[in-house]
């Protein structure tokens, strides 16, 4: 993929409260099986036992506070755990608490009988006049696992060919990340499009191959040189944050299992990674919180990132 191949989505312009830090919410939620089956079957499960502990989760998350009296400024889920019908609830809730969501839908058929596999962001920001509006920003997923391919077409659906999407850099109020949906971040030149331009990925993932994705997510962070925010089914686990760092500092949360929704935050220090990365390895090499940059780490991205910031 062509390095130019993204399309820059910058929401919140002159604001600059997350640029110092981001506080993430990572969801712990199961992904049912059935719940995805219905969902490509055209029967999405909508009701009131589906809904009303996804809509307790979200009222903790908005009034959660850290020791600094901070509040979650973005919360991720899992791949494919959210009914397409959601949407305008949770773009309300994104809103109303100005705080961002990052979700994978349930496939969507279309008319074609193409099952689409779509991650969305809402991204909630102040307008001029002085209100909050949230915008929603959809994409369809480029790299469809074997796995999936195969169960939909034994269920006689379309996998769609959306191979030439192109990815989304987000400036979100002063921080920029983007986007991967689960086996897209398997691609290598896909992950490298983002080097220098990012503070931080956001991987939604329904994955078994845990142990495959570590490897991925961990190499990543330090090729791309930026915090790695990972969300998979609470099952399946392996949810966490991973860091540019030495291995005793690389994964400052993690999570796993359990039976009720719930959430674990993580503030990344993002103006703590830009210094280090404006520096050259001289002064790298001896850094406690980050390994040093790779080679050709493009600085001239870095200088846009710490500018649109400002």
């Amino acid at each position: 993929m062509d390095a130019h191949q993204f399309d820059e989505v910058t929401v919140g312009v002159g604001a600059t409260d997350l640029h110092d830090s981001i506080q993430i919410a990572l969801a712990n939620v199961p992904v049912d099986g059935k719940d995805i089956e219905a969902s490509y079957l055209g029967s999405p499960k909508l009701g009131r036992a589906r809904l009303k502990p996804v809509t307790t989760l979200l009222n903790e998350v908005s009034r959660y506070r850290t020791a600094s009296k901070r509040k979650v400024d973005l919360i991720v889920f899992p791949e494919v755990s959210v009914p397409h019908a959601w949407e305008g609830m949770l773009a309300a809730w994104a809103r109303r608490h100005r705080i961002g969501v990052v979700c994978g839908l349930e496939h969507r058929i279309d008319h074609k009988g193409q099952a689409l596999n779509e991650v969305l962001a809402l991204l909630p920001y102040q307008t001029v006049s002085g209100h909050w509006a949230c915008v929603p920003v959809r994409r369809l997923k480029r790299f469809y696992s074997p796995a999936e391919e195969f169960i939909l077409k034994n269920e006689h659906l379309v996998v769609p060919k959306p191979k030439s999407s192109r990815y989304h850099l987000f400036r979100w109020r002063g921080a920029s990340f983007a986007i991967y949906n689960c086996f897209e971040l398997a691609s290598i030149e896909d992950r490298a499009i983002f080097k220098g331009h990012v503070d931080f990925i956001v991987a939604t993932e329904f994955n078994r191959d845990t142990s495959y994705f570590s490897n991925i997510v961990e190499a990543a962070a330090r090729d791309l040189h930026c915090y790695i925010v990972q969300v998979n089914d609470s099952g399946f686990g392996d949810s966490r944050v991973v860091s540019p760092s030495k291995s005793d500092f690389m994964n400052p949360v993690r999570i796993k299992g359990g039976d009720n929704l719930t959430f674990v935050t993580m503030s990344l220090d993002l103006s703590a990674l830009r210094s280090h990365q404006r520096k050259g390895y001289g002064l790298q090499k001896e850094a406690k919180e980050f390994k040093p940059t790779p080679p050709d780490f493009p600085i001239a991205a870095l200088k846009k990132r710490i500018a649109l910031g400002k």
